[in-house]
């Protein structure tokens, strides 16, 4: 039997994911992407950005959303277990939140709760223990993620696999990806992995970013992961921050904002400090310990940064299309793309999806009318 070949375009933690499940089900991969990981920080590559740990934002509102979570909380964690060189660590969480938990029939389905199905070592905090200004609260085992480490080791494993990788340009559309190699113009189908350039190489002008501000700061002696969620009030934006550890460089990413259709790649000095001040009142020993009970201008940043997460109305898009290979030939095209800030986190579960949907198209083919035999996931 012939082996079928996928081109995957782009290589964020969406297309690395994507490309090493085509890889693990038996297809021939190529990866097109202008940006890898290992290359300098650009605002056009978002992955690199993100702090990051596995928090799902999920609630009952996105159900999708949760169990691509949860499937992928579990193949980190066998990750984990299973190979002592990936880049991912147990960490302790501690979550806290300025407004009440739902009640009735929607308690079971909040943030934290739908958490509390998988995240080990789960407890609701004490009211003893909550911060000021807070109400409810959790702590829980969560994963932190160190992105520039965890991309390539993907890279790494693709590679390993038998995958290929094909450094382009900037794409005017999907179909360039067929002439960047001549190998590639036989390919069976096409994913498209780009993130925040799905806006423009689809189109698809649901898709938007997401600004989000960052400060790194240096504090190898703090080890567990805190964040603080609230409402708006008095004018000021919600309330959304973080401290995330990554370990290895000792380094703590400090968020954060959330700032929609805000495609500014430059840090403002405004809001670094509010993100220095707020992560500092949330967690006090991110201080050298001989400058505890110090300010802001004591905390030993490393970088301040932004970055673009790849936000979509509608959320993640796992769907069949057409493409033309630029041969004259219509072959099928698969969508997974509009992660948002969840990249990471909804990773191996939306390949998962996203590996399926190859499988079902390619068996199924094209209707006479070029159009695909089935939708979405």
């Amino acid at each position: 039997m012939t082996t079928q070949c996928a081109i995957v375009v782009g290589a964020g933690v969406v297309g690395l994911s994507t490309a090493i499940k085509l890889l693990e089900a038996g297809y021939k991969v190529d990866i097109v992407a202008r940006d890898l990981p290992g290359d300098p920080l650009s605002i056009e590559y978002t992955s690199p950005w993100a702090g990051a740990h596995h928090v799902s934002v999920a609630t009952g509102a996105d159900m999708r959303l949760h169990e691509f979570d949860a499937r992928t909380f579990k193949v980190m964690s066998e990750l984990i277990e299973q190979d002592p060189h990936v880049p991912l660590y147990f960490a302790t969480q501690r979550e806290y939140r300025e407004e009440p938990e739902p009640t009735g029939e929607d308690a079971a389905l909040s943030q934290l709760s739908l958490m509390s199905r998988y995240h080990p070592n789960f407890r609701w905090l004490d009211p003893s223990e909550l911060p000021e200004g807070t109400v409810c609260g959790a702590t829980f085992t969560c994963i932190l993620i160190h992105t520039p480490g965890y991309l390539a080791y993907l890279l790494d494993r693709v590679k390993s696999l038998g995958g290929r990788v094909h450094r382009c340009g900037a794409l005017t559309s999907l179909s360039d990806a067929f002439e960047v190699d001549p190998s590639l113009a036989n390919a069976n189908v096409l994913l498209n992995c780009t993130g925040l350039g799905a806006r423009r190489l689809v189109p698809d002008l649901k898709v938007f970013p997401t600004r989000g501000q960052l400060v790194i700061v240096n504090a190898p002696w703090v080890r567990e992961g805190k964040t603080r969620l609230g409402p708006a009030r008095d004018g000021q934006p919600r309330v959304y921050d973080y401290t995330i550890p990554r370990p290895k460089t000792g380094h703590v990413v400090l968020g954060g904002c959330a700032e929609k259709d805000n495609w500014d790649p430059r840090p403002r000095a405004d809001m670094s400090r509010r993100i220095k001040e707020r992560c500092l009142d949330l967690e006090p020993e991110l201080l050298p310990p001989n400058k505890r009970g110090g300010t802001i201008d004591d905390l030993e940043v490393v970088q301040e940064a932004v970055g673009l997460r790849p936000t979509r109305e509608g959320g993640i898009r796992i769907e069949a299309d057409i493409i033309d290979n630029g041969r004259g030939d219509k072959i099928p095209l698969v969508h997974n793309y509009g992660h948002g800030g969840y990249g990471f986190q909804s990773s191996w579960a939306t390949a998962e999806a996203a590996a399926d949907l190859v499988k079902t198209v390619l068996a199924r083919g094209l209707t006479s009318s070029g159009t695909v035999r089935t939708a979405r996931l």
